[in-house]
């Protein structure tokens, strides 16, 4: 019976171990797909940017006026990085 108790926690120690080190994975996970995501939005808000510019060099302003809302919205994600 002692064997069997012994075994027991073993077992319950081993099992919390692994969901500790799942716990951590899972974070892990949640960072990177939030960095991945941030990276991304990064890389589309360059892009629009850049456009702005092509755009406003040939006065197409209905075109910079449609491209300027995305920007303020993508400007808004990244807002929560500036303080």
């Amino acid at each position: 019976i002692r064997d069997i108790k012994l075994k027991a926690s073993q077992s319950e120690k081993m099992v919390q171990e692994i969901c500790a080190d799942i716990k951590k994975l899972d974070y892990a996970k949640t960072h990177l797909q939030t960095s991945i995501t941030s990276l991304n939005r990064l890389q589309m808000l360059i892009h629009a940017v850049d456009q702005l510019e092509l755009l406003a060099k040939d006065y197409q302003y209905r075109e910079v006026a449609n491209l300027f809302d995305a920007v303020k919205q993508f400007m808004f994600h990244f807002e929560k990085y500036s303080h």
